[in-house]
């Protein structure tokens, strides 16, 4: 399974200036101890302010993800076992980026849903989070993982709304990039596709519950909505459609999971 690199439609065209890369198994700005958990993590203190990338490179395609510096964030192995490359990248002006720094690690995963139950730098939590909190007040009665699952899914549905005014920034390119923080999400209660799909990911997954971040079309716009791993297989669960159509009063599963007959071009 893939994980789309790019975000809210747009994608950043990268021009690679590999000179100086450092190819380290002990990189102290990259850590893949985690590896078998489903994920590394970033942290780098310098270039404070400057736009960077993160590239993951799993037979001989890359993906880039945000990074910003200053920050400790996770990022999974989404593809599962195997030989991977990353390599942390600073901008150095327009679409021009230089290697930092970069580092190799076999995957081994103890567990293949793992990279779909961590915290990461768009699904964000903790189990003593607002999100986490929120996310176990909301299950603390539910008998089964899809009892969660529909409590999370009507509470988002029921208290959250969408900002229209920020999607047409996003639409008209006002907004190229931007990633949730779910705890901001969670407090405002409006949001985009993206805002839903990110805070659904996080309180399932804080509930142990394997959510991914699904990214593609629907209708010819650029789309994000939720993957659950239920009973050996993946289920779609659309919350923009649920806020939007107000399908806050879902009584089972069924009536939270939606068809991906329309949704196209996605991964996840």
């Amino acid at each position: 399974m893939k994980r789309m690199s790019r975000i809210l439609g747009a994608f950043l065209c990268l021009v690679m200036l590999l000179t100086g890369t450092a190819m380290a198994a002990g990189n102290p700005m990259i850590d893949v101890s985690t590896a078998s958990d489903g994920y590394f993590t970033v942290d780098c203190d310098k270039y404070i302010g400057v736009k960077m990338k993160v590239g993951v490179t799993f037979q001989g395609k890359t993906q880039y993800y945000d990074y910003t510096a200053g920050e400790e964030s996770s990022y999974t192995f989404s593809e599962g076992d195997g030989s991977y490359t990353i390599t942390l990248y600073r901008n150095l002006y327009s679409t021009k980026y230089r290697a930092v720094t970069s580092t190799r690690a076999y995957v081994e995963l103890a567990d293949e849903m793992a990279p779909y139950l961590t915290s990461t730098y768009e699904v964000t939590f903790s189990a003593d989070d607002p999100v986490g909190l929120m996310a176990a007040e909301l299950c603390a009665e539910a008998e089964s993982d899809a009892d969660k699952i529909v409590a999370i899914h009507n509470y988002i549905a029921r208290n959250f709304t969408y900002d229209y005014g920020f999607a047409a920034k996003v639409r008209s390119g006002e907004i190229t990039t931007y990633v949730p923080n779910t705890t901001e999400v969670l407090a405002a209660g409006k949001g985009i596709c993206y805002d839903f799909t990110t805070l659904f990911a996080a309180m399932c997954r804080s509930q142990d519950i394997p959510c991914a971040v699904a990214k593609g079309y629907l209708g010819g716009a650029y789309h994000a909505w939720n993957m659950i791993y239920m009973d050996e297989e993946w289920i779609a669960v659309d919350m923009t459609a649920s806020v939007c159509r107000r399908n806050m009063n879902a009584v089972d599963l069924d009536k939270c999971v939606v068809s991906l007959d329309r949704y196209y071009g996605y991964t996840f």
